[in-house]
């Protein structure tokens, strides 16, 4: 991606609108100084630990702890649970971040195995963890599981999910990196979608769009421990305000624009989906998020997003992965302040464009 090109548009189709250089320093300094909010110390202060109790209330947990990243959350999650079970696999989805993007850190650092669950294609289902022979300690679900544009299952299938887990005696955790993208599909309260399991991890900086940061949240016995192998992690720093800042000022906020997110991805889906050459996963969209295929190689993608950055000043997409076939590609789009800001006739017009520019001989 080149990132000057994408810092000289005016418009952006994924995601929130890029700030100005220094610009969320200065928005930290302001909240803090308006609420009157000094630094943590390792963890304790009035601005970490209210907003670790305002998440837990919310999902209706007893405690939370924040932590630098999900990557390091999840991980103690599983700990917690292996050294509780006495067993070291936990089960996921074939997509699971934990699999694919983080160089297999739980075998690494943690000598803990993971039992492969369900289609790469679509979400799990009861039925794929009755069928699994293997003896796990915890299984993860992704909701919604975005290596595959953002699907989650439906409402009776999930509750379906959760006894099928709870009857094989394993514990459920939820990788809730997008949780807050949910409430729109389910018709339902974070805390009814939250019931049954026994932990959940939430990230702030992705539809939230804070810097930075992660929330493990559970019961009170699980957090306390989390707090200990946070420690042994590396990731009680002397300071986390600024990223806890960054995530407290937009929170309620972030939350209170995820309709008009998933309101705005519906209406994207009914202007391009006519459009030859575009197709969506998952059709039409179960939250703001999803995967748009275009029938082009990527070299000539990357060429015709960039020229519509030069001519046009509209970023259409951060990058294109290619599929096993040459010619077909896609791009993760998530709906956010960008998307709000671009008219119906702008979106179809860009994208009208992008397609003869990308299918030029």
């Amino acid at each position: 991606m080149s990132a000057n090109l994408r810092l000289q548009c005016e418009k952006f189709v994924p995601g929130h609108v890029p700030q100005k250089p220094g610009e969320e320093f200065a928005l930290i300094g302001e909240y803090c100084r308006a609420n009157d909010y000094a630094a943590d110390v390792y963890g304790t202060g009035e601005l970490i630990n209210s907003f670790e109790q305002k998440v837990a209330n919310l999902l209706v947990f007893e405690a939370a702890c924040f932590m630098p990243s999900g990557t390091m959350g999840q991980q103690i999650a599983l700990k917690i649970y292996a050294e509780t079970s006495k067993n070291k696999s936990f089960a996921i989805h074939p997509t699971s971040h934990l699999e694919l993007h983080e160089q297999h850190a739980y075998a690494h650092l943690c000598d803990l195995k993971s039992v492969i669950v369900g289609d790469k294609i679509r979400q799990f289902t009861a039925a794929d963890i009755e069928a699994s022979a293997a003896s796990f300690s915890t299984l993860i679900i992704e909701l919604p599981a975005r290596e595959i544009g953002g699907q989650l299952p439906e409402w009776n299938e999930l509750e379906k999910i959760k006894q099928t887990t709870k009857d094989r005696g394993a514990f459920l955790h939820l990788d809730g990196a997008r949780l807050w993208e949910t409430r729109s599909f389910y018709g339902r309260n974070y805390a009814e979608i939250c019931a049954g399991f026994n932990s959940v991890y939430v990230s702030f900086y992705k539809g939230v769009g804070a810097l930075t940061g992660a929330m493990l949240v559970g019961d009170a016995e699980f957090i306390k421990q989390a707090r200990v192998w946070l420690r042994r992690f590396g990731g009680n720093l002397c300071q986390l305000h600024p990223y806890v800042a960054s995530a407290a000022m937009r929170f309620d906020n972030a939350l209170a624009q995820m309709p008009n997110y998933m309101r705005r991805a519906t209406e994207v889906y009914e202007i391009l989906k006519d459009i030859s050459g575009i197709s969506f996963v998952p059709a039409p969209p179960q939250v703001n998020m999803f995967h748009l295929y275009f029938n082009a190689s990527r070299e000539k993608l990357v060429e015709a997003r960039d020229k519509i950055a030069r001519e046009d000043k509209i970023w259409l997409a951060n990058g294109f992965q290619q599929t096993i076939l040459e010619n077909l590609c896609y791009a993760e789009i998530y709906v956010g302040e960008g998307l709000l800001r671009i008219s119906d006739d702008e979106v179809k017009i860009a994208f009208e464009n992008f397609l003869l520019s990308a299918n030029e001989k």
